[in-house]
């Protein structure tokens, strides 16, 4: 997944702070903290900077910084070289990059897998 080549529809930088439940569509770069939910029927970019302490339901997740909680996304979930995710990850695709950290479970159900139940 190239992020480059993604628009940004949402952009919340360093200084950002949420607490609460955050819904949105397309590409959303987090920069800042957030405590609470994210729900997003597209991609979410978290940057080297991001903290996120809280539930996750993406199409797919790109992590350069740090998850705490619950990540369930429906394609993918990469995790690069300065991503984190300590808690759980639900998802078909589960890529992580050299000095890229998961500690927790993971359940890979792939979209027919889904489909069935």
């Amino acid at each position: 997944m190239k992020q480059s080549s993604e628009k940004i529809d949402v952009f919340l930088n360093r200084d950002s702070v949420f607490e609460g439940k955050m819904t949105f569509e397309g590409v959303f770069r987090l920069d800042g903290k957030v405590v609470g939910e994210i729900l997003n029927s597209g991609t979410l970019i978290l940057g080297e900077t991001a903290i996120v302490k809280g539930t996750l339901g993406v199409n797919a997740l790109i992590l350069n910084g740090r998850v705490e909680g619950e990540v369930n996304a429906r394609e993918r979930v990469e995790i690069h070289s300065n991503g984190k995710i300590y808690g759980t990850i639900m998802a078909p695709i589960l890529v992580i990059q050299d000095g890229g950290i998961f500690e927790g479970n993971c359940k890979m159900v792939s979209k027919s897998d889904d489909e069935s139940h």
